[in-house]
């Protein structure tokens, strides 16, 4: 807990605006007038847990109601933290432990089967029992060196304005989201913020455009550079929603028709796209940056392992090591068609860390690596290689909307 003095409670509706302060100030930056309206969209104060020193907020943790995509299409609902700012005048005094644990032990109160959130530093969470269960990678394309050994068929995409984009992307988002371990689900403030355009969300370059096929869409700005007479556009990938393979390929060769753009590049496309085997020459793809992406911190472990699907029938005992919520066993029976899990007292067949259950529960983390680093435990070499392509899901997870 905080130093003395230090309190925690709810934020109040009046406080919104030095909330905005704090957080502005904590990642640097000042929020405008237009921020603070945009802003509302993706804020609940009524679930918002500020650290009050005097009538000072020091600290605050926001709670957002999310639809998380889990292996084998099912879903959970969970709890996304967002907003978590501690004063640069009031850290390494235990603040951002006392907000993000009694939000933890809410959760399980409650049975949420667990916390998520994306952080700004990769050594802040894990001590708090979040693991890193997804990636972002940064993706470059040269353009120019782009060729397709196959071409389809030039029809199926069409350019659409943000306006009619509106009533279609929805519907082809939620498709994605069924099948996509990782995802959250979009509700109307998600799409106010995912077409709202504002021009400080361009960062010098265009409008949104947006290329949209019946089982896909990519929305996309423009950096204009004309280089005297030799355009060396850029073309940034801001939205990557492809359902079916027919669609990946239609929408990549249309953007390689775009004849001024030297280059193609997102933190969007996933690691496993299949786009480098479409080309002639893969190396034209390139990763220029991989960091964490989604964290999860399980809130009620047998609640989210029962929620997913496993590549093969499992039937064994798990042990937890959970430092705040406290160690338990649990015996996870569980195959391609559905999962059961329950707190047994019994000796683990594996044992790891809740971190370690956050980092695999999407289905994006090999349990070996665990085992040889020795963060996990398991002395039955055929369980753990049988457990380890349990967990793996068909297509890597990917987040696909920040929050």
């Amino acid at each position: 807990m905080p130093g003395v003095g230090y309190q925690l409670r709810c934020a109040r509706p009046d406080e919104f605006a030095k909330i905005t302060e704090l957080d502005g100030a904590a990642f640097g930056f000042h929020y405008s007038a237009e921020d603070r309206e945009e802003a509302q969209f993706d804020v609940d104060l009524e679930r918002m847990l500020v650290a009050v020193d005097g009538d000072r907020i020091v600290g605050a943790s926001c709670e957002l109601g999310l639809d998380l995509s889990l292996p084998g299409g099912t879903s959970a609902a969970v709890t996304g933290l967002t907003w978590v700012s501690v004063d640069i005048t009031h850290r390494r005094q235990g603040i951002l432990r006392a907000l993000v644990e009694r939000q933890v032990r809410e959760a399980h109160d409650q049975a949420v089967p667990a916390i998520i959130l994306t952080a700004s530093e990769g050594g802040i969470y894990g001590r708090y029992g979040f693991g890193s269960a997804s990636d972002v990678r940064k993706l470059l394309v040269d353009r120019r060196g782009a060729r397709l050994v196959n071409r389809v068929p030039a029809t199926g995409v069409t350019r659409m304005a943000t306006d009619e984009a509106r009533d279609v992307l929805p519907g082809i988002y939620e498709r994605w989201f069924a099948q996509t371990p990782g995802a959250v689900a979009r509700d109307e403030s998600h799409w106010k913020l995912a077409l709202g355009d504002r021009e400080t969300h361009r960062h010098g370059m265009s409008g949104l455009f947006h290329l949209v096929h019946r089982d896909g869409y990519v929305s996309y700005r423009i950096k204009v550079n004309w280089n005297d007479g030799h355009p060396q556009n850029n073309c940034w990938l801001v939205d990557y929603i492809v359902v079916t393979r027919q669609a990946h390929a239609a929408l990549w060769q249309t953007l390689f028709g775009m004849d001024l753009a030297a280059t193609i590049e997102s933190y969007r496309v996933p690691m496993d796209d299949p786009l480098p085997w479409l080309l002639a020459d893969p190396r034209q793809v390139r990763t220029g940056e991989l960091n964490d992406g989604l964290w999860v911190r399980p809130a009620d472990v047998a609640g989210l392992l029962a929620r997913r699907r496993y590549a093969v029938e499992l039937d064994l005992v798990v042990g937890v090591r959970d430092p705040l919520l406290g160690d338990a066993a649990y015996r996870l029976l569980g195959g391609p068609d559905g999962a059961t899990c329950s707190r047994v007292n019994a000796e683990p067949d594996v044992e790891f860390g809740v971190d370690d259950v956050g980092a695999l529960s999407l289905g994006g983390r090999r349990l070996a690596p665990l085992i040889w680093s020795g963060r996990a435990r398991c002395t039955d070499a055929a369980l753990a290689s049988r457990l380890d392509r349990a967990f793996l899901a068909d297509v890597a997870p990917q987040l696909g909307t920040p929050f």
